[in-house]
Order: structure tokens, then sequence, then C-alpha cells
């Protein structure tokens, strides 16, 4: 090989070289403008966090449960807490043991480290939730933020009766953001029917998993809707960039009790 055809081949590969070490630097710069601000911060812009605790409750005691439950509620309102439940329901598929509260605090994480606090260190409220406690198996909780682009979940008018689904999706750990982008698009064509109540994703507890709430007057009416949503080539399109993004989901269907402001 002729040393001028040797020169040229040195300077395509360290030309070369130049040119994916400065792709490298662009990729680098791109990661840390990404990591500038948190996942939260881009998918949710509310000042509330959510608590969504689940409830095993032993099968012969859901009566006294439900019961001292109120009591717990009626101390609540007259104490300066921040917490307001918005949701309540037992389970009329699924693991039907459980029974779901969906606590609101308005305040943020201020207001809900004041409402913990008045549980640990209240001797009423610490009776009152060893009693709660008594009647249960185990019990769980999330604190969840709201996605930006679902509507707020709000009380329901008086005299409705519906029930709720509740689908919970665990998702790939990096896929959050791609999942927002793609519900950004199709909660638009599940708004219709006015159905959606709440999207809400972990934020502390178990870790990336989203929660969908819709409102149905019955399981027929679930059908229907589902069924005509399917004649939009955007749903199926959703539904499509959505499933890769998933390692599992289950799906309840949830029936409010007295105390639930979400009829």
């Amino acid at each position: 090989m002729c040393s001028s055809t040797v020169l040229n081949c040195t300077r395509r590969w360290f030309s070369c070289r130049s040119r994916l070490n400065s792709l490298k630097d662009v990729w680098k710069a791109n990661i840390l403008d990404q990591a500038t601000e948190a996942q939260s911060g881009v998918l949710s812009n509310s000042a509330s966090v959510f608590e969504l605790q689940i409830h095993d409750v032993k099968t012969n005691q859901f009566t006294e449960y439900l019961k001292d439950f109120g009591t717990f509620l009626d101390k609540i309102k007259t104490n300066e807490t921040e917490a307001c439940l918005i949701g309540s329901w037992t389970c009329d598929i699924g693991d039907q043991n459980e029974i779901y509260h969906l606590w609101r605090f308005a305040g943020g994480y201020s207001g809900l480290s004041t409402h913990y606090n008045l549980m640990n260190n209240n001797k009423e409220f610490v009776e009152c939730q060893q009693k709660l406690n008594s009647f249960l198996h185990s019990r769980r909780n999330q604190i969840c933020l709201p996605f930006s682009f679902w509507p707020s979940p709000k009380p329901t008018k008086e005299g409705a009766d519906n029930i709720y689904e509740l689908r919970s999706y665990h998702l790939k750990p990096g896929t959050m953001i791609e999942w927002g982008n793609h519900w950004a698009h199709a909660i638009k064509v599940r708004s219709k029917n006015d159905e959606a109540v709440a999207g809400l994703f972990s934020h502390i507890g178990d870790m990336h998993v989203v929660h969908h709430l819709w409102a149905y007057r019955d399981l027929e009416a679930r059908k229907k809707s589902r069924d005509e949503i399917w004649q939009d080539p955007s749903w199926g399109k959703c539904v499509m960039n959505t499933v890769p993004l998933m390692h599992s989901m289950t799906s309840s269907i949830l029936r409010p009790t007295r105390y639930s402001l979400l009829r």
C-alpha cells in the first residue's frame, strides 16, 4: 500500500473518531438536559398529593370495620388536618376482601406530613387506628401524584350510583414519560362519555405504577363504552404503543361505601 493511501486512511479514521466523539458529547448533553427536571415535574403540575390505601379486611368483620371507619372519619373532620377522603370502595370483582380509600392532601407533602404527625402522636387517633387494624389481615398504601392531562377527581352529583373500575399498570422502569405522552392524546378520546375520574402515578411506595380510575353506570354500560371506543383507530394505536411499556396490569370493579364523595 502506498504512503499516500495510508495517510488518507489515517486521516479518515481520525475524522470518523472525531465525529463519533462529538456525537457522544451531544448524547451526553441531551441526557443531562433531560435529567435537570424530575420525572414527576414533567408529568404533574398539581400541588395536591394523593394517598391510596388498600386494606385487606377479615371476611367476617366488614360491618365492624366500616362502622369504626366512620368514627375515624368523624374525628378527622374535627381536627386540623388537610386530609380529604374523596373515594372509598369495597371490591365487587378482584380481591373481594379489600377496601380502597383515596385521600387528597391539597397542601401537598406539607399537608401529608401534618396529617401523619397527627395520626402517630395523637393518643385518640392511635387508639382508633389500632382498633381498625384489628379488623385487618394487612394494609398497604402508595403516595401518588395526578397526571396533569387527566381530570381532577370531583365529588359526584347527589343521587349518582356508579360502579368504578380501577386499572393499575406496573410499567417498565424508564417508560413513565412515554406512557404519559401516549395517554395525553388517548384521554381525549376516552373523555367523550365523561367516564374518566382520575389518573395517578406512584411517587412513594411501589414505584413505576399507574392507576386509572373510571366510573360507569353498571357493567353493561362499561362493556358498551369499551366496545365503542375500539371503533376509533386512535384508541387502537394507543393500546399498541402502551402495551410494550407494561410488565403487568390488574383491573378491579369497585363499589362506593357510604363515606365516598365519588358515588
